[in-house]
């Protein structure tokens, strides 16, 4: 392929995604698949296809995203919705009340309202509210209304919740038969007149860690649609690391008890009204990241300033397979499972970087982040080319699950970013699991979140 620039550039006016950096890497991916299933690399030919044949299509732009989501993501903010704007939208209008999840991907935001909602209103939320998901990818559309799932798409869900709204169906979790029914998936390109013509006016619109995806002219031609999509004084919802990158000027920027929402700008003779001040963000819930929580086993001892780890020798491969099942265990959120498994290896061999890093992640999941933090730094100390620990570490301070230190979160964004730049493939010293998260959906990340603000309203 001499150039992957048209391709850029029909992707860009098709959708608005941005494929520049890192995405780069998706795109040849993508434009490979692409090769082999028509049978040529003429890219006005594979290009005429796209645009012709909208089943291609998706196939195609499925794989130029990271749908990376989870239940119940930023729950600070799914909190106030539920228990605070929702009820009292309620008894201003009545319902029922319409809600979007746009760039909703495999369903687990939507979903995480819907079981907010079912708590808080039982059987008459479906009365009450109706829930819309959509998304410009059709194969995660499906997955969503299949609402079968597995792995990390739990590690942020109650598990009281997971008992009442999940069946296990071998190694995954199917949803409820009657939250499937009431949320409804519908294909939505932000950039498209058809956008317009959903199922609206919408009270509230979620479009959540979904802009790092478009430059900032396409944000804003976004906002424009989902203005027009939105009923009057409903709001618009963002991620809590992309509220200064919407605001726009294409709505209000508000705020109440520390959760950041736009709406559409009142008229001025309303606006010395309804104008809201800035409050002080109310505490948190999030765990204290003081010390490790009471029944947490002790870490390994930590080394002194002198002390050098041994050498890296390969282990047994009994403890191959140990790391496997811990791995599969940790996929599986069977986190005391996993943590069963991973102790015994620590002890005897306290070096080893894959076990330090399951660990961590196991630890975070757990809610024991300073735990997690240890386990990341001693991996780095054994390792300093473990990106994924560099990752995850600064995923800690960014999310606010410990307290945040700027300098530090963006110095642990730009090792990986470093890292990877110099290696895309890098293991980044695992010998035998692979990095939960793909190098190149790593480096993504961390160059767009290098400079962000961290989140203040706990664990996302």
């Amino acid at each position: 392929m001499s150039s992957l620039a048209p391709f850029k550039q029909w992707v860009h006016q098709r959708c608005g995604l941005h494929l520049e950096g890192l995405a780069e890497a998706r795109l040849v991916r993508a434009i490979e698949a692409l090769h082999v299933e028509l049978g040529t690399q003429d890219s006005h030919v594979m290009l005429t296809r796209l645009a012709e044949d909208d089943a291609l299509f998706d196939r195609f732009v499925s794989q130029l995203t990271v749908n990376e989501t989870y239940f119940f993501r930023e729950p600070e903010t799914l909190h106030w919705l539920v228990e605070t704007y929702l009820p009292r939208r309620l008894a201003e209008q009545g319902g029922p009340l319409r809600l979007l999840s746009a760039g909703c991907s495999s369903g687990e935001e939507p979903y995480s309202v819907a079981m907010a909602l079912q708590e808080r209103y039982g059987d008459r939320a479906q009365t009450l509210f109706t829930i819309t998901g959509g998304d410009v990818d059709q194969q995660v559309l499906k997955k969503a209304q299949a609402g079968r799932y597995a792995g990390m798409a739990f590690r942020a869900l109650h598990p009281s919740l997971k008992a009442r709204f999940f069946t296990p169906v071998g190694r995954s979790f199917q949803l409820d038969t009657t939250l499937r029914q009431w949320v409804t998936f519908q294909p939505l390109n932000l950039l498209s007149t058809s956008a317009c013509h959903m199922d609206g006016p919408f009270d509230v619109i979620l479009f959540r860690n979904v802009s790092i995806y478009f430059d900032e002219a396409t944000r804003r031609t976004i906002q424009h649609q989902l203005k027009q999509l939105l009923a009057p004084n409903g709001i618009l919802l963002c991620g809590v690391t992309e509220t200064l990158g919407n605001d726009l000027g294409v709505f209000s920027l508000k705020e109440e008890q520390g959760v950041f929402y736009f709406q559409a700008e009142l008229p001025m003779s309303a606006r010395s009204v309804n104008e809201l001040v800035p409050v002080a963000p109310q505490a948190t819930n999030a765990p204290v990241a003081s010390e490790p929580a009471p029944h947490a086993e002790p870490l390994p001892a930590e080394p002194s300033h002198q002390e050098e780890p041994p050498p890296f020798s390969a282990p047994p491969s009994a403890n191959h397979d140990t790391l496997q099942h811990a791995h599969d265990a940790l996929n599986q959120n069977r986190f005391d499972d996993a943590n069963t498994l991973l102790m015994p290896l620590l002890a005897d061999d306290p070096w080893s970087v894959d076990a330090l890093l399951l660990a961590g992640l196991v630890a975070r999941w757990q809610q024991q982040p300073q735990r997690a933090y240890d386990y990341f730094k001693r991996a780095l100390y054994v390792s300093p080319e473990c990106w994924p620990a560099h990752f995850y570490q600064a995923e800690l301070l960014r999310q606010g699950e410990l307290p945040d230190q700027p300098t530090q979160r963006q110095r642990g964004y730009a090792a990986v970013v470093r890292l990877l730049d110099a290696s895309p493939l890098a293991s980044g010293g695992l010998k035998v699991i692979a990095s939960p998260l793909p190098p190149g959906d790593a480096c993504f990340l961390a160059k767009r979140y290098m400079n962000e603000h961290a989140v203040t309203q706990g664990a996302g």
